[in-house]
């Protein structure tokens, strides 16, 4: 029998690897993630500081959108919003809640008006793209949907949209978020739309996709911002959704065709024509 030599890992190697486990975890898995992490690490290494710290890092990093106590909307928990690391803005309703970064769950308990944060100047434009983004999730993302938008400064506005969809029992998951800086005096947004889709059954697949984007807005006032910033957005999403329909479509033509191995008696790749097949369905009938 050959004989092995095994790495010494220390105990922060292991918290590093964790770490990195559970910042890289799918959408909608990062509790199962943080189970299965706890497991495989001896007993009371990952403390529940360690893992707080960690979750609020995945949470803020992917602008994880949760419920509202009420029922009503969601709230989306990232770092332009962060009051602290267990409080964040709400600007649909301009409160503060208290949110559990391991359990996911805002704190209806833990809840104050925060009308004294949405003053600056920026706040009519700040409530026009909030509108208009409203509306175009809504017809996007239906109820799944979320949206924040900030006022940083007089003349900046932050804009935060975020959806995912989690089916773990039939073994998929996605999300799909974006972050805007619109700068009233330049007429100036920037951004980047992220993509994260992980399919599981018989396979473990992940698709991961990123796009950055600068465009000049045209709008005279409040009241037509909303309307400039969301057609951007809305064409931005458009070509990313093209792309990866095209990318579909060569991955079936030519990337999967490519891996195919020499078969073993013959010497020769199999035939990618469809046609070029009969299934078993078909020498079924010929009997």
């Amino acid at each position: 029998m050959a004989d092995y030599e095994y790495t010494h890992v220390s105990d922060d190697e292991k918290l590093n690897i964790a770490n990195h486990l559970l910042l890289s975890a799918p959408p909608g898995e990062i509790r199962d993630v943080a189970k299965d992490v706890t497991k495989l690490l001896p007993a009371g290494l990952l403390s529940d500081a360690k893992l707080r710290s960690a979750m609020h890092a995945y949470n803020t990093k992917n602008c994880v959108g949760v419920m509202a106590p009420e029922g009503t909307h969601r709230v989306i928990i990232c770092k332009e919003g962060e009051v602290d690391p267990t409080h964040y803005l709400d600007t649909k309703t301009k409160k503060v809640w208290g949110f559990d970064h391991v359990t996911q769950e805002l704190q209806a308990q833990d809840a104050r008006d925060a009308a004294d944060l949405f003053v600056l100047p920026a706040e009519p434009f700040r409530l026009a793209v909030h509108q208009a983004l409203d509306d175009y999730a809504f017809t996007q993302f239906a109820n799944q949907g979320a949206v924040a938008v900030y006022a940083t400064s007089p003349q900046e506005l932050a804009i935060v949209l975020s959806t995912e969809r989690v089916n773990l029992r039939n073994y998929w998951s996605g999300r799909w978020k974006s972050q805007w800086t619109l700068n009233l005096e330049t007429r100036v947004l920037t951004g980047a739309i992220d993509l994260h889709v992980h399919y599981y059954e018989d396979g473990n697949l992940q698709l991961q996709s990123h796009k950055s984007t600068e465009k000049t807005l045209t709008f005279h006032d409040a009241s037509t911002v909303g309307a400039a910033v969301v057609q951007v957005i809305r064409d931005e999403e458009h070509v990313i959704h093209s792309n990866l329909e095209d990318m579909y479509i060569n991955m079936s033509e030519e990337t999967f065709k490519e891996m195919r191995r020499v078969m073993p008696v013959t010497q020769t790749k199999m035939e990618w024509s469809i046609h070029a097949h009969r299934t078993a369905k078909d020498l079924g009938q010929q009997k």
